[in-house]
């Protein structure tokens, strides 16, 4: 199952949104040695994580094990303003039905490999392409390793290339711009195990907010 959260920010200390900055600390900090985004409290919070992101959190009961975080493109956002190295083939892909696909990360215990991605990370893929579909997002932005052109090739989706692959703290990083079309959304439902993917209506278009916790 895959929960979605808009309009909430950090200061609402909403549990699963808790979880997921604690797996981002997890993964870019602690795996990856991003120390620059090192935090005492172990939550991996920057200046993106307002009330106008959406945040994708894959669920295992009541275990957060996948996230991916979408931005507006209209303001400011990683590509543009944190890493404008890995967009140097044309201009910062902007507008309404536009968003960046950022801090992309799955649980440890939840993986696949290098070259195939495991059942959750399947489930947070085919999310954010029904969410986007959802939503009149046509393209979408992102920063990752090289292999995911390939990744995204397969999945349908159209994928350009917006720099050669650049060093980024001590990894190949590339940005890409994706199209996600009706043709992308088919293949993908067909690829990826449509059956395991539950999307909340309430949160497809709308607030999706529990409670807060204590």
């Amino acid at each position: 199952m895959i929960r979605i959260f808009q309009n909430v920010t950090a200061a609402d200390r909403i549990d699963e949104l808790e979880q997921a900055w604690r797996l981002r600390h997890r993964v870019f900090v602690e795996e990856k040695n991003w120390t620059d985004l090192a935090r005492a409290d172990g939550r991996e919070i920057d200046q993106f994580d307002h009330d106008e992101a959406v945040h994708l959190c894959v669920m295992r009961g009541r275990q957060v094990v996948a996230y991916a975080r979408m931005l507006p493109t209209t303001r400011a956002h990683l590509l543009s303003d944190v890493l404008p190295e890995l967009c140097r083939f044309r201009d910062v892909p902007r507008g309404a039905d536009t968003r960046e696909w950022t801090r992309h990360c799955v649980h440890p215990d939840h993986r696949g490999s290098t070259f195939a991605m495991g059942e959750v990370e399947r489930e947070l893929v085919l999310g954010i392409v029904e969410w986007s579909a959802a939503n009149g997002i046509d393209h979408l932005t992102a920063e990752g390793h090289p292999v995911w052109v390939s990744r995204l090739l397969r999945l349908g989706f159209g994928v350009e290339p917006l720099c050669l692959p650049t060093p980024i703290a001590g990894e190949m990083a590339i940005g890409l711009h994706i199209t996600v079309s009706e043709a992308t959304v088919e293949k993908t439902r067909r690829l990826l195990a449509p059956e395991r993917i539950e999307l909340p209506k309430a949160a497809m278009g709308g607030r999706d907010r529990p409670a807060a916790r204590a």
